[in-house]
């Protein structure tokens, strides 16, 4: 059997030495042992095919026809939470594609007709309803019932709020996006929706290694975005933001209009006075980076040039590619708002930014590895409470569903999640 797709990255696959940094915190950014473990897959099953290098390797092997594409393999290569960690760690020291190594070998387990049923029941879902859980009692735009918001594009605004559809089977998410518009109408912004017509964004076909799945639902979105006529889509949702801002370009789908997270924004209108933060909050607070707002978001450039070898192992390429640190995310504008609140002590985690720890609940279907990824979001609450936070602030609607569902499971020490719009929510005093 071929596989084209892995055969086109072994030398990036070959450069791993098994250092095993894809499995924990680099050192020059280590802060306490307790928490330097980064990679849930490894931190959970111990076992190298479980990290970045192993799976690298099992590409490689798969690639070269020394093993064969089965179940086996399709289990712990679906374990992968997609966090993009490796990528971070990997570039810290060289120049490599772990994260884009994984995802072509769980894109290839799906050719081959290896992703589990659940994965292609929520396939059909998306193709049929246009949201992954495939409800049809609830439409798309119910979130902004009597909101009075502008509907696109029979209407025409500046910016295209974007909620996500978790807004369709999700309280908590409905609930802030509908603060989120709020905030933007409470501050002048000429904005709009798509309602009824918006869809998923794709993350969880891309999540799970449906490529055709992901594109044609990509392009169906830019084709509403390009019509809706608006500057700048701002997304409620991290997970959003990354996927339309790095993951669609990443597959040759550009829209060629601005797209910025909610706290980009909200952070450009406290700026400006638009939103006045005039309620104090007595809250001590630490804030977690999603993935697919932080690492996750920083586009990459496409590379078209020649790899060469030297001294017959040493690889360099030519013109150098652009290494991606995931430096680019959306980090700073949650931390200013934050900082920016009257009354309000907050503290830093040990794994922040592009190092920070994932939640556990990406990846697709993280029920079906249901004790990996709570271990992994308890983790991240335990380390929250170790700095002496009461509450983990996120921007990222699935995170927040994944605490929240971790913290009501952990024995005495629960710990409150808000999402970011929620607190600004409470500090602008609107309603």
């Amino acid at each position: 059997m071929s596989y084209p797709e892995l055969k086109s990255l072994e030398s990036d696959i070959a450069t791993c030495f098994r250092c095993s940094l894809c499995k924990m915190v680099p050192l020059p950014v280590f802060k306490k042992q307790e928490f330097s473990n980064i990679c849930p897959i490894n931190s959970h099953y111990m076992f190298h095919s479980y990290s970045a290098s192993g799976l690298g390797y099992m590409a490689l092997a798969l690639s070269e026809g020394r093993i064969q594409a089965d179940k086996a393999l399709a289990d712990i290569v679906f374990s992968c939470r997609t966090c993009g960690y490796c990528d971070m760690a990997c570039n810290f020291i060289m120049e490599s594609k772990r994260n884009e190594i994984n995802m072509t070998l769980r894109e290839t387990l799906v050719r081959e007709g290896l992703a589990p049923e659940e994965y292609k029941r929520t396939m059909q879902n998306l193709k049929d309803t246009g949201n992954p859980a495939g409800l049809t009692h609830t439409r798309a735009g119910d979130w902004a019932a009597g909101l009075n918001l502008k509907k696109l594009p029979e209407q025409k605004a500046d910016i295209l709020l974007y909620a996500g559809c978790l807004t369709r089977y999700d309280k908590n998410a409905l609930l802030s996006a509908r603060k989120m518009a709020k905030l933007l109408l409470h501050a002048g912004v000429d904005v709009g929706i798509l309602g009824d017509e918006e869809n998923c964004c794709g993350l969880p076909a891309h999540w799970m290694g449906f490529k055709d799945n992901f594109t044609a639902l990509a392009e169906r979105n830019a084709s509403s975005f390009k019509g809706a006529h608006v500057k700048t889509i701002v997304t409620v949702c991290g997970a959003c933001l990354g996927t339309l801002k790095a993951k669609y370009p990443k597959y040759g789908i550009n829209t060629g209009i601005e797209v910025l997270h909610g706290t980009e924004l909200l952070e450009r209108l406290i700026e400006k006075k638009k939103i006045k933060l005039t309620r104090p909050l007595n809250l001590k607070v630490t804030y977690h980076d999603p993935c697919y707002l932080g690492r996750q978001s920083e586009p990459q450039e496409e590379w078209k040039g020649e790899e060469r070898t030297v001294f017959g192992q040493m690889k360099y390429t030519v013109p150098p590619r652009k290494i991606n640190y995931g430096t680019g995310g959306v980090f700073d504008p949650p931390r200013a708002i934050l900082k920016s609140i009257k009354g309000l002590s907050f503290r830093e985690m040990y794994r922040i930014r592009e190092y920070s720890h994932c939640c556990g609940g990406g990846g697709g279907r993280a029920e079906m590895y249901e004790k990996m990824s709570l271990e992994a979001a308890k983790d991240r609450i335990k380390e929250a409470r170790e700095v002496g936070a009461d509450y983990l602030v996120t921007s990222c609607s699935h995170c927040k569903a994944q605490f929240e569902k971790a913290s009501s499971d952990i024995n005495g020490h629960p710990i409150s999640v808000l999402d970011i719009i929620d607190i600004v929510f409470q500090a602008a005093d609107i309603d």
